[in-house]
C-alpha cells in the first residue's frame, strides 16, 4: 500500500489548492469592493487552479481504482479551463471585454469542453493515450501530465501535444495582455499589473521547465500555489481590483474635469491629470492616502462625502481664483455604491460670467424682477430701492400685483398668465406705486424661464417711463394745439387779410395785407406738414417690401413738368429699378423734387434725377437729384447729420426732417454733395430688392459718408 510519507510532495499540492481556494474565498467574499466582470474570471480561474491541484495530490493516497480514475478526470477538468478563463479574466482587466462578444466566448468554451469530454471518454477510443489511462497502475511513480506523458508505446499523442500546445500558447497571449497593460499604466496600477504578470508567468514557467527537466510531480500545480501567494500579497499590500486600469483608460483621462476615484475607505486609488491642481501633493504621492488628507479643499470635500448634494470650492491659481462644483457620485451598481467618484466640474467661466450679469443688474437703472409661478417675487434687483423707494428684501415673497394700480391690476395678471402659459416675450405698460405713494408708469417685457434651472421663475425687465409717457402726452397737446387751433385762427387772420386787400386801401397797406397773408399761408403749410408728419409716422410701420422706384419717378417728374413748366427737366432712368423700402419712401423723394424747385433762385431753375447702381457696393441703388439753385446751407446739414436742433443751429421747416425720418424707415441713408458749377445732389441709397435677401437690414454704403 503507498501511504503519504512515501510521496511527501502530496502536502506541496495540497497547500498549493488550500492557497487557491482561499483567493477564491477572498475574491468573491470581498464583493462590495471589486467589480463582478473582474471579480468572476479571476475567482472561476483560481478555483480551478484549487480543483487541479487538489486531485492531483489526492492521487497520490492510496484509493480504489475508480476513486483514482474520478480524481483524475477531475484534475484534468480543473487543468483544461485554466489557460482560457486566463485569457478571459486578461482581457476584462485590461478593458478590452468587448472583444468578448458572446460568439467569441463561445468559441473560446469549444476547445476546453472537447478536451474534457474526451478525457471522460477516453477508456473507449484511447485518443489522449494509454499512459492517461488508471496513472496509479501505469505509472506509480509519476501521476502527472509531464513531458513523459506525451509518448506512448506507439510515439507521441498527438491529441494530447495539441491540447498542450492550444492552452500555453492562449496562456501566453493572456500574459501577454497583462504585459501590455502593465505598460500603459501608471502608479499603483502598474504594481498591481507586475503582480499579475509574475502570477501568470509562474505556471509558464514550470510548464516549460518540465519539458526540459522532468520532475517527479508534475511542478504546475504547485506553481499555482506559488502564484497564489504573490496574489495574495498584491489583494492585501496593494489593492489589487480595488479600481481596475479600465478606469483610468476609458474613464479618467478623457474627462476634462477633475476626477478622484475613492475606495470605500474613502482613499485615493485613481485620478486623473486635471485633478493635479486640486491635490497637496504630486499624484502618486496622494494614490493610497486618505482624500482629506490630499486635497487642497478639505472642508468641501468632507461636506458632500457627508451626504450634501454639492459644494463650492475655491482655488487660488498663480493669484487668481478658480472656482469649482465639487461632487461624490457612486462609482456604479457594481460597488454597490461603497467605491465613488469625486468630481471637480471647474465652474470658473460660469462664476465669472454670473458676476458680470450680476453687475450688470445691480448697476442697472432698469427694474429685474424674478417670480414664482403664483406671481410672488423672488428676486428683486437693487434699482428697486433708487426708482420706487422699496427694500428689495421686503418684497420677496409679496405677490406682484400689490404694487400695480387697480385700473391696471385685471390687465396685468392677464399678461402674467401669457407669460407662464406661453414662450415668446410679453410687454405691458401700466402704473406702480412708489413708496412715496405717487404713481409711476413702467414699462415691462416677461420672459418665462420656469424650466431654466438657473432661474426657475418668470423674469420681468422693468422701466420707469413716466418722463417718456408726459413728454409724449405734452406733445400731444402741442401737436393739437398746431394742427387744429392755430390753423383755425390762421384762416381767420388769412380772411381778414383777403377782405383788406379787396378794399380801396392805399398801396402801402394793400403792401402790408400781402405780407399778413404770406405768413399766414406759410403758417397754415407748417401746420399741414406737422399733420402729414404725425398722421405718417406715427402709424405702425408696414415692413420693407419690393419698390420698384423708376415708374414712381416718372410720374412725379411728369407733374413736376406741369407744374413749373418754365423748369427745365433731366431724367436718367433706367426701364427699372427695384429697391426694398417702406411704402412713404415715394412721398420722400417727391419732397426731395419739390425743394430742389420750390428754393431755387435761378430764372430757369433746373433738376435732374438719375437712378443707377452703387458705384461702391452692388447691392445698393442710388437715386441722385441734383439742382442749380443756392444749395443746402451747411448749418442745415450739420443738425441733419448729428439729428439734434438747437436755438443756434436748426432747420428751416420741416421738409427735410420727413425726408430724414422716411428714409431712416426703409434702413437708407441720405447725403448731400455739391453740383457742378452750382447748386447740391441729394442723394438717397436703398438697398437693392434683387441683393436684400443675401444682405442683412441697416448695412451701409462702402465707402460714402452717411448721415445717422
Amino acid at each position: 500500500m503507498t501511504s503519504v510519507g512515501q510521496y511527501p510532495h502530496a502536502y506541496a499540492l495540497f497547500a498549493a489548492g488550500i492557497l487557491a481556494g482561499v483567493v477564491t474565498l477572498v475574491v468573491l467574499g470581498r464583493f462590495r469592493r471589486y467589480s463582478r466582470r473582474v471579480r468572476l474570471p479571476f475567482a472561476l480561474l483560481t478555483l480551478s487552479g484549487s480543483i487541479w491541484a487538489t486531485a492531483y495530490g489526492f492521487l497520490f493516497l492510496p484509493m480504489t481504482p475508480s476513486a483514482e480514475l474520478f480524481y483524475a478526470q477531475l484534475a484534468w477538468a480543473g487543468a483544461a479551463v485554466i489557460p482560457t478563463v486566463w485569457l478571459i479574466f486578461a482581457l476584462v482587466y485590461a478593458g478590452e471585454d468587448q472583444l468578448l462578444s458572446t460568439q467569441m466566448l463561445g468559441v473560446l468554451a469549444v476547445e476546453p469542453a472537447v478536451a474534457i469530454a474526451l478525457k471522460l471518454t477516453n477508456a473507449s477510443h484511447g485518443l489522449l493515450g494509454s499512459s492517461l489511462g488508471p496513472w496509479r497502475a501505469m505509472q506509480p511513480d509519476r501521476f502527472a501530465v509531464s513531458g513523459a506523458d506525451f509518448f506512448g508505446p506507439l510515439g507521441p499523442d498527438l491529441v494530447l501535444v495539441a491540447h498542450v500546445v492550444y492552452g500555453f500558447g492562449v496562456a501566453v497571449t493572456g500574459v501577454s495582455v497583462i504585459a501590455r497593460t502593465y505598460l500603459k499604466s501608471s502608479n499603483i496600477h502598474r504594481r498591481q499589473a507586475g503582480f499579475l504578470f509574475v502570477a501568470g508567468v509562474i505556471p509558464l514557467a514550470a510548464l516549460g521547465g518540465e519539458f526540459f527537466f522532468p520532475f517527479r510531480i508534475n511542478p504546475v500545480p504547485v506553481s499555482i500555489g506559488v502564484s497564489s501567494v504573490v496574489v495574495l500579497w498584491a489583494l492585501f499590500r496593494h489593492q489589487l481590483f480595488d479600481i481596475t486600469p479600465i478606469a483610468r483608460d476609458a474613464i479618467l483621462s478623457e474627462m476634462r474635469d477633475a476626477v478622484v476615484v475613492l475606495d470605500e475607505q474613502d482613499r485615493i486609488v485613481e485620478s486623473n491629470g486635471a485633478a493635479s491642481e486640486l491635490l497637496a501633493r504630486p499624484v502618486a504621492e496622494c494614490v493610497g492616502e486618505p482624500v482629506l488628507e490630499s486635497v487642497r479643499v478639505p472642508s468641501e470635500v468632507q461636506a458632500v462625502l457627508a451626504g450634501r448634494d454639492r459644494a463650492q470650492a475655491v482655488v487660488e491659481d498663480d493669484g487668481t481664483n478658480r472656482y469649482f462644483e465639487v461632487r461624490s457620485e457612486p462609482l456604479g451598481d457594481q460597488t454597490r455604491d461603497r467605491t465613488r467618484l469625486l468630481v471637480f466640474y471647474d465652474v470658473t467661466e460660469r462664476r465669472r460670467t454670473e458676476e458680470e450679469f450680476r453687475a450688470l443688474i445691480e448697476n442697472s437703472r432698469d427694474v429685474i424682477t424674478v417670480l414664482n409661478e403664483d406671481g410672488e417675487r423672488t428676486y428683486t434687483s437693487p434699482s428697486m430701492t433708487e426708482v420706487l423707494g422699496y427694500q428689495t428684501d421686503a418684497l420677496v415673497g409679496e405677490p406682484v400685483l400689490d404694487l400695480v394700480h387697480p385700473d391696471d391690476r385685471d390687465r396685468v395678471a392677464d399678461c402674467f398668465d401669457e407669460v407662464v402659459s406661453g414662450d415668446p416675450p410679453v410687454r405691458a405698460e401700466f402704473r406702480v406705486r412708489h413708496k412715496n405713494g405717487t404713481w409711476r408708469r413702467f414699462e415691462t417685457v416677461g420672459v418665462n424661464l420656469l424650466d431654466d434651472p438657473a432661474v426657475g421663475g418668470v423674469v420681468l425687465n422693468s422701466r420707469d417711463v413716466t418722463s417718456r409717457h408726459r413728454y409724449e402726452q405734452r406733445l400731444r397737446v402741442l401737436n393739437r394745439v398746431l394742427r387744429h387751433d392755430l390753423r383755425n385762427d390762421m384762416n381767420v387772420i388769412l380772411g381778414h387779410a383777403d377782405l383788406l386787400l379787396d378794399e380801396r386801401i392805399p398801396a402801402e397797406s394793400k403792401d402790408h395785407a400781402r405780407t399778413i397773408k404770406r405768413k399766414a399761408s406759410s403758417l397754415v403749410e407748417l401746420g399741414e406738414q406737422t399733420r402729414h408728419i404725425d398722421t405718417t409716422l406715427t402709424r405702425g410701420p408696414s415692413g420693407l417690401e419690393p419698390v420698384e422706384v423708376v415708374e414712381r419717378i416718372e410720374a412725379q417728374l411728369d407733374d413736376i413738368e406741369s407744374d413749373y413748366p418754365e423748369a427745365i427737366v433731366h431724367r436718367n432712368l433706367p426701364d427699372e429699378m427695384w429697391v426694398t423700402a417702406d411704402d412713404l419712401i415715394e412721398s420722400a423723394i417727391k419732397h426731395l423734387i419739390d425743394n430742389a424747385l420750390e428754393h431755387n433762385d435761378r430764372v430757369i431753375p433746373e433738376v435732374g434725377v438719375t437712378v443707377e447702381r452703387s458705384a461702391t457696393s452692388n447691392d445698393y441703388v442710388e437715386i441722385r437729384i441734383a439742382d442749380n439753385g443756392p444749395g443746402v446751407p451747411d448749418a442745415e446739414l450739420s443738425v441733419l447729420e448729428s439729428g439734434t436742433e438747437t436755438p443756434l443751429q436748426h432747420i428751416s421747416g420741416l421738409g427735410l426732417w420727413l425726408v430724414q425720418w422716411i428714409i431712416d424707415r426703409s434702413n437708407g441713408r441720405l447725403r448731400f454733395t455739391e453740383n457742378e458749377p452750382r447748386g447740391s445732389v441729394a442723394i438717397v441709397g436703398l438697398r437693392s430688392a434683387d441683393r436684400a435677401a443675401s444682405a442683412s437690414d441697416g448695412g451701409t454704403i462702402t465707402g460714402e459718408s452717411e448721415t445717422d
